[in-house]
């Protein structure tokens, strides 16, 4: 008798282990769809629309944002990062200072990506090296507590203290691969979060869907991309639901290298993507570090560090010059993405420290 309670004891222990070890891996119960064939179809840029050079070469060296390290990373200013070459200056300036310690010292220090919920009220940002791939920051409730005007440091101090006002705004998700984590994206037309997992270059990613309310992953379609093309980690959805993904060649003296850009669908799991013919002689800078779309404008945006460049997606293959817009900044900051809410403001992502620039009418 006392034997077959041990058993069922013993049971009833392993069962409940392996329930948290599936509980612990997001991706245990992410439906997986593997395609067959090529997504590429028709992957060539026959010309290239003479866009401004306006690119930092060679790449400048990483620096930190002002009195990060003075402050011990509890920043209580806004910062403005001014722009000061390319045809369409903006200036951005700090509106939240993101944590950049949760479980440990630094463990929030290397976000990678960000997008924003149409409404503007949710930043989803995400983490590939942390126990929390996604985080996501409610905005509005951290605006209502002064986080993005005179308690600009209460942010980090309150994830570091627990502080329970903080603390309801934000989101822990759950840890999963992400990959290099540099491409998470909003599709307006179904309010869903999708980012491309690999490292920074391959020829086989895996596209992966995840929903804005768990922040797990709910499916992934792992595919070839093409025979001969590599593809970037960079990532933008459409309001109609269309995907973007570009690549950048080497660089070729004082120019960036050559943008291609790629636009491509999802349907019955399954994905296409096919080159936009007209490429842009110029990339805006050294290192892709991201892309963007803004529903407000319908405009693309491709980002590397210091520069942004934009396009509208209504002119792409018919490009004038005068249609990539190049913002340059006066800064040596890590830049890591950039997103927008459906009225059009824009939110950067850099690093060191962690933060959110936010900018109007770009």
């Amino acid at each position: 008798m006392n034997f077959k309670r041990e058993l069922k004891a013993l049971l009833f222990v392993f069962s409940l282990f392996l329930l948290i070890a599936m509980g612990v891996n997001a991706n245990a119960s992410v439906k997986t769809y593997h395609q067959k064939g090529y997504a590429l179809k028709g992957g060539y840029a026959t010309h290239f629309v003479n866009n401004g050079n306006y690119a930092y070469i060679p790449k400048y060296s990483y620096g930190s944002s002002n009195g990060y390290y003075e402050s011990s990373t509890y920043q209580s200013s806004s910062y403005t990062m001014f722009a000061n070459g390319g045809n369409f200056r903006r200036n951005a300036k700090t509106s939240f200072y993101l944590p950049v310690s949760y479980k440990s010292s630094g463990d929030l220090g290397n976000p990678q990506s960000v997008a924003i919920s149409k409404s503007g009220q949710y930043a989803y940002v995400m983490y590939p090296d942390t126990e929390n791939t996604i985080i996501r920051y409610d905005l509005w409730k951290l605006q209502s507590l002064g986080i993005d005007t005179t308690n600009m440091a209460q942010l980090r101090m309150g994830v570091r203290d627990r502080d329970p006002q903080i603390m309801s705004a934000i989101k822990f998700g759950p840890k999963f691969d992400a990959g290099h984590g540099q491409s998470l994206a909003l599709n307006p037309k179904t309010n869903m979060l999708w980012y491309v997992k690999m490292d920074v270059v391959t020829t086989t990613p895996t596209l992966v869907e995840v929903s804005p309310t768990t922040l797990k992953p709910v499916k992934q379609i792992k595919f070839k991309f093409s025979r001969s093309y590599s593809i970037n980690n960079e990532l933008a959805i459409d309001n109609n639901g269309n995907f973007y993904t570009y690549v950048k060649y080497r660089m070729q003296g004082k120019s960036a290298g050559r943008i291609v850009i790629f636009k491509g669908q999802v349907k019955n799991n399954h994905v296409t993507f096919r080159a936009i013919k007209q490429g842009l002689a110029n990339g805006q800078g050294f290192q892709t570090q991201g892309m963007g779309y803004n529903p407000a404008s319908n405009r693309l945006y491709l980002v590397s560090d210091g520069v942004i460049s934009s396009v509208p997606v209504n002119k792409l293959n018919k490009l004038r010059p005068r249609d990539v817009r190049t913002t340059k900044f006066k800064t040596n900051l890590e830049f890591e993405g950039v997103a927008f809410n459906q009225a059009g403001l824009g939110y950067i992502l850099t690093i060191r420290g962690s933060q959110l620039f936010t900018i109007n009418n770009f």
